[in-house]
């Protein structure tokens, strides 16, 4: 499958030490098969750096799912499973990395879901609360590749 990131420069060669940690599902280069997501990825990320936002396609192998030498965690929807993940992904005190799966697959949380999390971690909202209001969120996917292994 051809998927796309959205990013303020072109990606040829993809460098897992220019990724930052603390994200959704950590340290990793993030790709998605939806490709007007990748489009706002590009142009919020060119905003910020002064650019025209560009977004790269890729081959994905989907093989590399059932791969028998790849430790992948697939999140299919917004789950307790995926929150309590992506929590301790962003926890700025969990060791980096905060995991050791090659690829992991799930729903992005976006600037609206951002919001929300940051509540429900200050405590404003209720993990059942919060997880039913993303029920009800439009979806959307990024698979992370986090080690060499995975590319």
């Amino acid at each position: 499958m051809i998927v796309f990131h959205g990013s303020y420069t072109a990606v040829n060669d993809i460098d897992l030490t220019k990724g930052r940690g603390n994200l959704d599902f950590d340290k990793g280069f993030y790709v998605t098969n939806i490709r007007s997501q990748a489009e706002y990825w590009a142009e919020k990320t060119g905003r910020f750096h002064k650019t025209n936002g560009i977004v790269s396609e890729f081959e994905f192998y989907e093989n590399a799912f059932e791969h028998f030498e790849l430790k992948v965690l697939r999140f299919s929807d917004y789950t307790e499973q995926w929150l309590d993940f992506v929590v301790l992904n962003r926890d700025p005190l969990s060791p980096i990395p905060a995991h050791d799966y090659d690829i992991v697959e799930g729903p992005v949380a976006n600037d609206d879901v951002n919001d929300r999390i940051d509540d429900y971690l200050a405590g404003f909202v209720l993990k059942a609360e919060f997880l039913s209001e993303l029920a009800r969120h439009r979806p959307s996917l990024h698979i992370c590749l986090g080690t060499a292994r995975s590319l």
